[in-house]
């Protein structure tokens, strides 16, 4: 339900009620109760369906032939393009990280959901530790959370200040010249 992601994403968790969700859908409460338990429940279910989607996305990238590098350019590329069609995606983000912090136990689906998306960041760090390009004693699993949280975070946080719509590519390509650089310069 896009109604809900993007209430979601513009007020605090608590301002959101079912009837604001109904009534931007276009819905009744009763009509969204049909489908869902509570407001938790559609908040998974919203959050779930854009990971599912996401997860989808990086996945098909990660099998992609080419070096780690160019596959994680392709990535970026994905977000940013998810980050165009879905102003509200980089904010529900974040709400979602402050809900599995808080609520870990209740959350855990959306928990498993990140953890999902985080092992295709770990298949890329292990390709580049399998590449060359970083060190064997790297932690694959630390460096790819890493990777994952500073490429949605870093795209998320400045698209709240620079129009996704217009300034995507020299977001991506800002992310990518710094990404690229570092690995140039342990090559040094």
């Amino acid at each position: 339900m896009d109604a809900a992601a993007i209430l979601f994403a513009k007020y605090d968790y608590a301002e959101v009620n079912m009837r604001m969700i109904a009534r931007d859908a276009g819905v009744t409460s009763p009509a969204i109760y049909n489908h869902y338990q509570s407001k938790d429940d559609l908040f998974s279910k919203t959050v779930l369906r854009m990971m599912a989607a996401t997860h989808a996305l990086l996945s098909e990238v990660l099998d992609r032939e080419g070096s780690w590098k160019d596959r994680l350019g392709q990535m970026l590329t994905a977000l940013g393009e998810g980050h165009k069609s879905s102003a509200s995606m980089h904010i529900l983000s974040s709400t979602t990280q402050i809900k599995i912090a808080r609520e870990p136990k209740k959350f855990q689906a959306i928990r498993d959901a990140r953890n999902d998306i985080g092992a295709i960041f770990q298949a890329l760090v292990r390709d580049a530790i399998s590449e060359g390009d970083l060190p064997k004693e790297t932690d694959p699993r630390i460096t790819g959370d890493l990777l994952m949280a500073f490429s949605f975070n870093a795209i998320g946080t400045v698209t709240i200040h620079w129009d996704p719509k217009k300034y995507m590519g020299q977001i991506l390509e800002a992310f990518d010249l710094l990404t690229r650089s570092h690995s140039k310069g342990r090559q040094n």
